[in-house]
Protein backbone atom coordinates (compact mmCIF):
# COMPACT_ATOMS: atom_id res chain seq x y z
CA UNK A 1 0.00 0.00 0.00
CA UNK A 2 1.34 3.26 -0.75
CA UNK A 3 1.07 6.39 1.39
CA UNK A 4 -2.54 7.67 1.67
CA UNK A 5 -2.65 11.34 0.86
CA UNK A 6 -6.32 10.83 0.95
CA UNK A 7 -9.13 9.41 2.53
CA UNK A 8 -12.61 8.96 1.02
CA UNK A 9 -15.46 8.00 3.46
CA UNK A 10 -19.34 7.18 2.34
CA UNK A 11 -22.12 9.31 4.85
CA UNK A 12 -25.08 6.69 5.55
CA UNK A 13 -24.23 3.64 7.85
CA UNK A 14 -20.39 4.90 7.45
CA UNK A 15 -19.00 8.49 8.60
CA UNK A 16 -22.88 9.01 10.41
CA UNK A 17 -24.34 7.81 13.23
CA UNK A 18 -27.46 6.04 12.78
CA UNK A 19 -28.71 9.46 13.82
CA UNK A 20 -26.99 11.02 10.91
CA UNK A 21 -24.71 12.77 13.30
CA UNK A 22 -20.89 12.89 13.09
CA UNK A 23 -19.34 12.54 16.98
CA UNK A 24 -17.08 14.97 17.75
CA UNK A 25 -14.57 12.36 17.72
CA UNK A 26 -14.50 11.73 14.54
CA UNK A 27 -14.45 15.38 14.03
CA UNK A 28 -11.45 16.01 15.81
CA UNK A 29 -9.83 12.84 14.34
CA UNK A 30 -10.75 13.83 10.48
CA UNK A 31 -9.42 17.13 11.38
CA UNK A 32 -6.09 15.87 12.61
CA UNK A 33 -5.62 14.18 9.63
CA UNK A 34 -6.04 17.55 7.86
CA UNK A 35 -3.21 18.83 9.35
CA UNK A 36 -1.04 16.53 8.52
CA UNK A 37 -1.60 17.06 4.66
CA UNK A 38 -4.04 14.51 4.32
CA UNK A 39 -6.92 15.54 1.87
CA UNK A 40 -10.52 14.22 3.67
CA UNK A 41 -13.63 13.80 1.32
CA UNK A 42 -17.43 12.45 1.16
CA UNK A 43 -18.35 10.44 -1.20
CA UNK A 44 -21.71 10.00 -0.96
CA UNK A 45 -25.33 8.68 -2.78
CA UNK A 46 -26.86 12.19 -1.32
CA UNK A 47 -27.33 15.05 -3.51
CA UNK A 48 -24.50 17.90 -2.54
CA UNK A 49 -27.31 20.09 -0.41
CA UNK A 50 -28.80 17.16 1.47
CA UNK A 51 -25.35 16.29 2.31
CA UNK A 52 -23.78 19.27 3.20
CA UNK A 53 -26.81 20.28 6.02
CA UNK A 54 -25.37 17.17 7.93
CA UNK A 55 -21.62 17.97 8.06
CA UNK A 56 -22.43 20.23 11.23
CA UNK A 57 -18.44 21.76 11.37
CA UNK A 58 -16.54 19.23 8.90
CA UNK A 59 -14.72 21.06 6.15
CA UNK A 60 -13.98 17.73 3.97
CA UNK A 61 -11.00 18.98 1.16
CA UNK A 62 -13.49 16.80 -1.62
CA UNK A 63 -17.30 16.27 -2.20
CA UNK A 64 -18.38 13.18 -4.35
CA UNK A 65 -22.43 13.65 -4.17
CA UNK A 66 -25.17 11.95 -6.16
CA UNK A 67 -23.33 9.17 -5.97
CA UNK A 68 -20.54 10.11 -8.41
CA UNK A 69 -22.35 12.26 -10.28
CA UNK A 70 -20.64 15.41 -9.43
CA UNK A 71 -16.79 15.62 -7.53
CA UNK A 72 -16.03 18.66 -6.29
CA UNK A 73 -12.21 19.50 -5.20
CA UNK A 74 -12.15 23.28 -4.58
CA UNK A 75 -14.28 23.58 -7.99
CA UNK A 76 -16.74 21.56 -9.78
CA UNK A 77 -13.87 19.10 -12.07
CA UNK A 78 -17.08 16.32 -13.12
CA UNK A 79 -20.43 15.49 -13.66
CA UNK A 80 -22.56 13.04 -15.28
CA UNK A 81 -26.26 13.36 -15.81
CA UNK A 82 -29.09 12.28 -17.20
CA UNK A 83 -30.39 14.78 -19.99
CA UNK A 84 -33.87 16.87 -19.67
CA UNK A 85 -35.10 14.42 -22.66
CA UNK A 86 -33.58 11.23 -20.72
CA UNK A 87 -34.74 12.06 -17.39
CA UNK A 88 -38.43 12.96 -18.81
CA UNK A 89 -38.47 9.48 -20.97
CA UNK A 90 -37.50 7.47 -17.48
CA UNK A 91 -40.28 9.59 -15.17
CA UNK A 92 -42.87 8.91 -17.71
CA UNK A 93 -41.75 5.29 -18.38
CA UNK A 94 -41.69 4.78 -14.28
CA UNK A 95 -45.39 5.84 -14.42
CA UNK A 96 -46.15 3.58 -16.68
CA UNK A 97 -44.63 0.65 -15.49
CA UNK A 98 -45.75 0.99 -11.77
CA UNK A 99 -49.26 2.69 -12.26
CA UNK A 100 -50.12 6.31 -11.48
CA UNK A 101 -49.36 6.10 -7.85
CA UNK A 102 -46.28 5.14 -8.25
CA UNK A 103 -43.32 6.78 -5.73
CA UNK A 104 -40.33 8.37 -6.96
CA UNK A 105 -37.42 11.21 -6.39
CA UNK A 106 -34.75 12.75 -8.84
CA UNK A 107 -31.84 14.66 -7.58
CA UNK A 108 -29.22 17.39 -9.16
CA UNK A 109 -26.87 19.56 -7.66
CA UNK A 110 -29.40 21.94 -6.65
CA UNK A 111 -31.65 19.60 -4.37
CA UNK A 112 -33.78 16.68 -4.35
CA UNK A 113 -37.47 16.15 -5.29
CA UNK A 114 -39.91 13.35 -4.75
CA UNK A 115 -43.64 13.25 -4.84
CA UNK A 116 -43.49 11.31 -1.52
CA UNK A 117 -46.11 12.54 0.34
CA UNK A 118 -45.13 11.01 3.59
CA UNK A 119 -44.43 13.57 6.60
CA UNK A 120 -41.24 13.44 8.51
CA UNK A 121 -39.72 15.75 10.94
CA UNK A 122 -35.74 16.51 8.96
CA UNK A 123 -38.03 16.20 5.72
CA UNK A 124 -35.11 16.89 3.11
CA UNK A 125 -36.88 16.80 -0.31
CA UNK A 126 -39.49 18.78 -2.25
CA UNK A 127 -42.22 18.16 -3.59
CA UNK A 128 -43.03 17.56 -7.03
CA UNK A 129 -45.50 15.80 -8.87
CA UNK A 130 -43.39 15.33 -11.56
CA UNK A 131 -46.14 16.58 -14.44
CA UNK A 132 -43.85 19.00 -15.82
CA UNK A 133 -40.46 18.24 -14.33
CA UNK A 134 -37.76 19.52 -16.82
CA UNK A 135 -33.93 19.66 -15.37
CA UNK A 136 -31.21 17.12 -15.92
CA UNK A 137 -30.73 15.46 -12.95
CA UNK A 138 -27.96 12.87 -11.56
CA UNK A 139 -30.19 9.73 -10.63
CA UNK A 140 -33.61 8.76 -10.53
CA UNK A 141 -35.16 6.76 -7.51
CA UNK A 142 -38.24 4.34 -7.64
CA UNK A 143 -39.83 3.11 -4.40
CA UNK A 144 -39.59 -0.51 -5.28
CA UNK A 145 -37.46 -3.67 -5.11
CA UNK A 146 -39.36 -5.33 -8.53
CA UNK A 147 -36.12 -6.00 -10.73
CA UNK A 148 -38.08 -6.81 -13.66
CA UNK A 149 -40.47 -3.67 -13.70
CA UNK A 150 -37.31 -1.62 -13.11
CA UNK A 151 -35.59 -2.88 -16.14
CA UNK A 152 -38.24 -2.43 -17.95
CA UNK A 153 -38.06 1.19 -16.69
CA UNK A 154 -34.37 1.21 -17.67
CA UNK A 155 -34.83 -0.23 -21.17
CA UNK A 156 -36.88 3.14 -21.86
CA UNK A 157 -33.41 5.32 -22.77
CA UNK A 158 -31.39 1.40 -22.84
CA UNK A 159 -30.06 -1.26 -20.58
CA UNK A 160 -26.12 -0.47 -21.44
CA UNK A 161 -27.00 3.31 -20.56
CA UNK A 162 -27.59 3.15 -17.04
CA UNK A 163 -26.11 1.52 -13.72
CA UNK A 164 -29.43 0.25 -11.55
CA UNK A 165 -28.52 -1.08 -7.81
CA UNK A 166 -31.15 -1.68 -4.99
CA UNK A 167 -30.52 -0.12 -1.52
CA UNK A 168 -29.98 -2.28 1.29
CA UNK A 169 -31.68 -0.47 3.89
CA UNK A 170 -35.24 0.52 2.14
CA UNK A 171 -37.04 -1.19 -0.08
CA UNK A 172 -35.67 1.26 -3.19
CA UNK A 173 -33.84 0.70 -6.60
CA UNK A 174 -31.32 3.79 -7.87
CA UNK A 175 -30.98 4.52 -11.43
CA UNK A 176 -28.23 6.38 -12.63
CA UNK A 177 -25.76 7.05 -16.05
CA UNK A 178 -23.06 4.78 -17.16
CA UNK A 179 -20.42 7.05 -15.52
CA UNK A 180 -22.27 8.43 -12.57
CA UNK A 181 -20.16 5.95 -10.16
CA UNK A 182 -18.08 6.37 -7.05
CA UNK A 183 -15.21 4.52 -8.92
CA UNK A 184 -15.63 6.75 -12.14
CA UNK A 185 -15.68 10.22 -9.93
CA UNK A 186 -12.91 9.12 -8.17
CA UNK A 187 -10.71 8.22 -11.30
CA UNK A 188 -11.83 11.32 -12.38
CA UNK A 189 -10.32 13.23 -9.12
CA UNK A 190 -7.08 11.38 -9.79
CA UNK A 191 -6.58 12.50 -12.84
CA UNK A 192 -7.27 16.17 -11.55
CA UNK A 193 -4.79 15.21 -8.67
CA UNK A 194 -2.21 13.58 -10.43
CA UNK A 195 -2.69 10.92 -8.12
CA UNK A 196 -3.46 7.11 -7.90
CA UNK A 197 -6.00 5.77 -6.52
CA UNK A 198 -3.80 3.27 -4.47
CA UNK A 199 -3.10 6.60 -2.72
CA UNK A 200 -6.35 6.47 -1.21
CA UNK A 201 -8.43 4.84 1.41
CA UNK A 202 -12.15 4.67 0.93
CA UNK A 203 -14.72 3.62 3.74
CA UNK A 204 -18.51 2.06 2.98
CA UNK A 205 -21.14 -0.13 3.70
CA UNK A 206 -23.61 -0.48 0.93
CA UNK A 207 -23.92 -2.30 -2.69
CA UNK A 208 -22.93 0.84 -4.36
CA UNK A 209 -19.42 1.64 -2.01
CA UNK A 210 -18.29 -1.98 -3.57
CA UNK A 211 -16.58 -0.41 -6.55
CA UNK A 212 -14.74 2.45 -4.89
CA UNK A 213 -13.22 0.00 -2.31
CA UNK A 214 -12.26 -2.50 -4.75
CA UNK A 215 -10.09 0.53 -6.82
CA UNK A 216 -8.66 2.53 -3.82
CA UNK A 217 -5.28 1.65 -2.39
CA UNK A 218 -7.30 0.24 0.96
CA UNK A 219 -10.94 -0.60 1.06
CA UNK A 220 -12.44 -0.76 4.24
CA UNK A 221 -15.56 -1.67 4.79
CA UNK A 222 -17.82 -1.04 8.33
CA UNK A 223 -18.25 -4.04 10.51
CA UNK A 224 -22.25 -3.03 9.88
CA UNK A 225 -21.82 -2.89 6.26
CA UNK A 226 -23.49 -5.53 4.07
CA UNK A 227 -21.60 -9.09 3.57
CA UNK A 228 -20.98 -8.28 -0.10
CA UNK A 229 -19.23 -4.96 0.73
CA UNK A 230 -17.14 -6.77 3.87
CA UNK A 231 -15.98 -9.69 1.48
CA UNK A 232 -14.36 -7.46 -1.24
CA UNK A 233 -12.58 -4.96 1.48
CA UNK A 234 -9.23 -4.92 2.01
CA UNK A 235 -10.19 -5.22 5.60
CA UNK A 236 -13.07 -4.44 8.21
CA UNK A 237 -12.79 -1.81 10.98
CA UNK A 238 -15.28 -0.83 13.60
CA UNK A 239 -19.36 -0.12 12.68
CA UNK A 240 -20.45 3.42 12.26
CA UNK A 241 -22.31 3.30 16.05
CA UNK A 242 -18.94 2.58 17.15
CA UNK A 243 -16.56 5.75 15.15
CA UNK A 244 -15.22 2.98 13.06
CA UNK A 245 -13.21 5.82 10.61
CA UNK A 246 -12.32 7.70 13.38
CA UNK A 247 -10.42 4.71 14.91
CA UNK A 248 -9.03 3.75 11.52
CA UNK A 249 -7.47 7.36 11.05
CA UNK A 250 -6.12 7.33 14.30
CA UNK A 251 -4.65 4.12 13.95
CA UNK A 252 -3.12 4.43 10.52
CA UNK A 253 -2.38 8.06 9.82
CA UNK A 254 -2.32 9.85 12.81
Amino acid sequence: MENISIILSDLDGTLFHDDKSISDYSKAMIAEAQKKGVLFGICTSRAGINAIKYLDGLSPDILITNGGGIVTCREKIYSCEFSVEEIRTLIDATFKVFGPDAVLSVDNEFGLYSNSKEELPDKFWEYNDFSDFNAPCMKLCIESLDKEKIEKVVSSIGLDKIDYLPFSDIPWYKLSKKGATKEKAIEALCSHLKISPAQIAAFGDDFNDIGMLKLCGKGIAMKNAIPEVQKIADEVCKSNEADGVADWIKENIL
